[in-house]
């Protein structure tokens, strides 16, 4: 049975966004308009009305520190003003351990509820996106918080990591790492920042909640956007 958000069963997304320093200025203003065209386009679907949201947002900024954008923070998404939501690049360092974590904790709260949700069998899975530019480089490695997120299932349908490494100016990403935390299929290198929005607004709206069918989606921003490196894994 096809898993499809409703008003009644919302599908979660958790964006876990690198603020760290080298993301500042191009890369920061990109993954904002990703974040905000992700907002609009998840508010257009479905019935109108503030209370019909089809999807919630959980934005976690990571850089020294991982923290939890307050008006962001498992919200109906109709509820929330994207211009309020920024990335900035002011975050110093790379954490993105924390911001497994954070989401981990999240998540496994969350989950427990689903398992006893009246239309369980047909609920979308929450959805986490990760971007980032560089190489963690604070606390230890986040590998094993990913792969415990990627244990959270429902009815054996698993909690699916997109990820997506940014090589755009001198930064580069840690792709050995990224693409252990992503699920099969579903990590992306990014070689310009417009992709970056692309990335965001097209993976973070779609409504999917199976890796395989984040994968498609990843080909098929590929071919709209040749410069987005779709790789398996």
């Amino acid at each position: 049975m096809a898993r499809q958000a409703r008003q009644s069963r919302p599908q979660l997304v958790c964006v876990l966004a690198d603020n760290s320093g080298s993301m500042a200025q191009e890369k920061a203003n990109a993954a904002t308009e990703g974040i905000r065209e992700m907002i609009m386009e998840c508010q257009s679907r479905g019935p109108g009305g503030p209370d019909r949201s089809y999807f919630k947002l959980l934005l976690i900024r990571f850089g020294e520190e991982a923290v939890t954008d307050p008006i962001c923070d498992m919200a109906a998404i109709r509820t929330i003003d994207p211009d309020l939501v920024e990335i900035d690049g002011r975050g110093g360092n790379t954490d993105i351990t924390g911001a497994l974590e954070l989401a981990l904790i999240r998540l496994r709260l969350y989950m427990q509820g689903l398992q006893h949700h009246p239309e369980r069998a047909e609920h979308p899975l929450p959805l986490v996106l990760l971007f980032s530019d560089g190489q963690h480089n604070l606390g230890s490695g986040p590998e094993p918080v990913a792969a415990g997120i990627k244990s959270l299932n429902l009815d054996g349908d698993p909690v699916v990591i997109a990820v997506a490494g940014v090589s755009v100016g001198r930064a580069r990403p840690d792709e050995k790492t990224l693409r252990a935390i992503a699920s099969p299929g579903c990590y992306v290198h990014i070689t310009d920042a417009p992709a970056l929005t692309a990335f965001i607004s097209s993976v973070g709206s779609s409504g999917v909640s199976r890796a395989r069918d984040v994968a498609e989606l990843i080909r098929h921003i590929q071919e709209e956007r040749p410069r987005i490196t779709w790789e398996l894994q």
